[in-house]
This record gives C-alpha cells, structure tokens and sequence, in this order.
C-alpha cells in the first residue's frame, strides 16, 4: 500500500474513507487458489465485503461466491458470476426470497427449516425443476464458549440432528440434497483448533447423513479462518488446506467447501479518518474523530479495535490515546493506542485490517454524518468507486 496513494486519495475524498489495495489482494487469491485440491472448493462470502471492484477479482479468479441476501445476489449478479458459482446462506429465506433464487438459478441453496425444505420444494414442482441444496445443521458442543456464529449457544443458523431427524427429507421428489452445511465458529487463529472443530463437525454430519439415508457428497464447513487484530499473527492457508486434507480422508467424504470472508479480503483495506479534537479528560487523553462507529461498527458490535496508527507520522515519541467517534454515545469507542504524542487536529489516522466487515456492516445513516467513501488501488492505479456523501444526498 503506498503512501502516495493513500495522499492522492486523502486529497481527493476530503472526509473520512475506506482504502483497498486490490493488488495485494488479488496475489492473495492467486496463492489460495494455486494451494487448492480439487475436492476442496472455496467460496467468498459476499457479507465480508461487497463492493463491485472486489467482487470483480474473485470472479476473474475462478471464485464462487456466498450470498445471504436479495441484495448480494445482485451485486453477485451485476458483475457477471455465473449461476453454478452462488450458493445462497442466511437463516431468513421467505417463500419470495426462494422464488427469486430460483429464477437467478442459483446453483446451491443452505436450507435451513422444515418451513424453507416445504416452501422450496413446492416452488421447484411448479416450476417442473429440482434444486440443489444442502441442509444446515447446528450442533451441540460441551461448555459455553461463545462465537459471531453462535459456537454453543443456540441460533437461528439450521436444525439441530434431532430436529431433522424428525423430518422425511427423501419425501421432497423437487430436492436434490447434496450434502450438509456446518458452520458455528468464527475467527479462529489456531489451525490445531480448527481441526479439532472440524473433526468433530465431519464425525456429527456423516452420522447424520446415514440416519437421514442422504449421500454425504458435499460438507459445507463455512469458514472460520482468523486475522488478528492485536498482532502479527496468521493462519497459514497450506497448513489449513493440509489439515482439511488429513481429515477428508479420514472421515472418507467427497468434496468440501469453505466460505471465506475476513480472510479472504481483511488484510487489504484501511479506514481513514481526520483528528477534529484533541484533550485530556480526568487524566486521560482523548481523540476526537471525523469518523467513527457509524463508519466502523466492529469495536461497538464484539469489543474488538481495529489497529491504528496515525499516518505519515513516524514519531518514536508516542502517548496513550482513546480515540472516540463524533456519534453522542459513549460506544463510539475505537479504541486505546499508542500514537505519536505531536498529533494535532487535521491529522489523519488509519486503522488497518479493515477489507472486511467495514463500511457494509455499519449504521452510516446515524446522526446524519457524511456517508464514507471507498476508494481502491488496482493495476497500481487509484480508483475512487464511492466518494463521501453529505446528508443532503441522502435524507428525504
């Protein structure tokens, strides 16, 4: 990421913005794919980050992409994937919501109630069609650990086993079941864990196939892989990709997928936003940002910062900030750094490790702030998709 871009852009956009390097990106996507066995299919989960010039990559790449919604499904749609390359998750699919996956021809459906099983195989027969599908399940697990995806606690995401246990499943003529989808941890830094988590996943789903007297030809283990926001760490793709392997033998299934969002695209963006106040409150020093959670939710949403650093500021003497949105509530927190201790108002800060679940999973409309722009560096160029909006370009 050059400095010269992130200047042109700073000057271009004026407020606060997201910046994306698509060209550290697209090399990342390059090394996952040359890793690949061909039992093993990953797919981008559209949630992690949706804009269009991401998008694009992963299509030109040869990625299948994951959506939850009507709206990803025509972002996916817009820039040209192809109908064998979306699979459709998300715990509320209505009988119209179906419908429209069905006439997109979406290539799999995670079905996810008896009431979705019912609503889509009636659909199918009017259509004189059948429908891929795989059936989410959502397992026990001992103690209380907690997760984004739920990890013990109990969630809209799928059945239990005895839940579709209790379900003829073979009874729906309009549904081709493929297999089952599992997915209830997320963000997870140790490959060790993960297979843990996987074993166990991959013991539960085959049991489950033989009770329901399906063929288990693809488990759907979503994602999971971790990026760290309070270090260097990193999870090694090949020592995942090994680990799937060992285990696909093991458990003898077919073919397994993956849902890749926040390591797919995570490492390769930054926020940006401007220093509108600086003070010492109580004996703490405080920053005031142009920006905060209503571009950023992240650090109100799990309680975790995104890492910050002030930009072309190199200072070895540095301070301890809190750094706090412009939003009239204490939750606009982004967090406590260390950062040079000469910072002034009109300074800019950048928070990294923000490609995934930034701007797309805010509350931009809050007080009535400028909407955040996004701008991309792709082929070395710079690119500015979305420039920062006022609310006047948006209130009715």
């Amino acid at each position: 990421m050059q400095n010269s871009h992130l200047q042109e852009a700073i000057n271009r956009c004026g407020s606060s913005f997201y910046f994306y390097d698509l060209d550290q990106f697209e090399a990342h996507l390059k090394s996952i794919k040359a890793t690949l066995h061909p039992d093993i299919k990953v797919w981008y989960a559209c949630k992690a980050n949706p804009l269009s010039e991401v998008l694009k990559i992963l299509k030109n790449e040869g990625f299948g992409i994951d959506v939850a919604s009507l709206g990803e499904l025509q972002q996916a749609r817009g820039v040209g994937f192809e109908e064998k390359d979306l699979i459709a998750t998300g715990p509320a699919k209505s009988r119209t919501y179906l419908g429209a996956l069905l006439q997109a021809q979406v290539g799999c459906i995670i079905i996810e109630s008896e009431n979705q099983l019912k609503d889509l195989n009636e659909l199918c027969g009017k259509l004189a069609i059948k429908q891929d599908v795989l059936l989410r399940v959502q397992l026990d697990w001992e103690g209380e650990a907690k997760s984004v995806l739920g990890g013990s606690a109990i969630t809209p995401f799928g059945l239990g086993m005895d839940d579709w246990k209790q379900i003829d499943v073979k009874s729906f003529k309009n549904i081709n079941i493929q297999g089952l989808h599992c997915f209830q941890w997320g963000n997870i830094l140790d490959v060790s864990e993960l297979r843990t988590l996987w074993a166990h996943t991959m013991k539960s789903c085959r049991e489950l196939a033989m009770k329901l007297g399906i063929e288990l030809k693809i488990l759907d283990l979503g994602g999971g892989l971790g990026l760290s926001y309070s270090d260097n760490r990193s999870m090694d793709f090949k020592k995942v990709h090994a680990a799937l392997l060992e285990l696909k033998g093991q458990y003898e299934l077919n073919q397994i997928w993956l849902e890749l969002g926040r390591f797919s695209i995570g490492n390769f963006g930054s926020y940006l936003t401007k220093i509108v106040d600086l003070k010492t409150v109580r004996g703490k020093n405080l920053i005031v940002t142009e920006g905060g959670i209503n571009h950023m939710a992240r650090p109100a949403l799990v309680g975790e910062s995104f890492p910050c650093e002030a930009f072309m500021n190199s200072s070895e003497s540095k301070k301890r900030f809190t750094v706090h949105g412009p939003l009239c509530t204490a939750l606009d927190n982004l967090g406590e750094f260390d950062l040079p201790e000469n910072l002034a108002v009109g300074d800019w800060l950048m928070f990294k490790k923000t490609g995934a679940y930034g701007f797309s999973e805010s509350m931009p409309y809050f007080l009535c702030h400028n909407l955040v722009g996004e701008a991309i560096v792709y082929q070395n160029e710079l690119m500015i998709p979305r420039v920062p909006e006022t609310n006047l370009e948006w209130m009715v």
